[in-house]
């Protein structure tokens, strides 16, 4: 069983999928990091950002709602991953992309 807060912080999957593995975080992040070439918090955060982007494309949910859903937790934090990975807000990212 995943740590408590394991969804708020990249590290406790880090946690859990370590443990699974019969392994140190240490040693799963550094053959994590062989195999998909990034780190086990970056793919956490883009697979996020990915299931953000189809809620927007496909959902008339709020930015706040997105945010949560996603795991971003606030939408403050969401509009960060969206400026830094993107160059974009999630409501222009919305605005360009919605599903017609």
């Amino acid at each position: 069983m995943p740590p408590r807060g394991a969804d708020a912080h990249p590290r406790g999957p880090v946690r859990a999928c370590a443990h699974a593995a019969l392994t140190s975080e240490r040693t799963f992040a550094r053959r994590f990091r062989a195999v998909t070439g990034t780190t086990p918090a970056a793919w956490v955060a883009r697979m996020r950002l990915a299931h953000a982007q189809r809620l927007l494309e496909s959902s008339d949910l709020a930015i706040e709602e997105v945010a949560r859903e996603a795991g971003f937790g606030e939408p403050a934090v969401l509009r960060q991953h969206f400026a830094r990975t993107l160059g974009t807000s999630p409501r222009a990212y919305r605005e360009r992309f919605r599903a017609a």
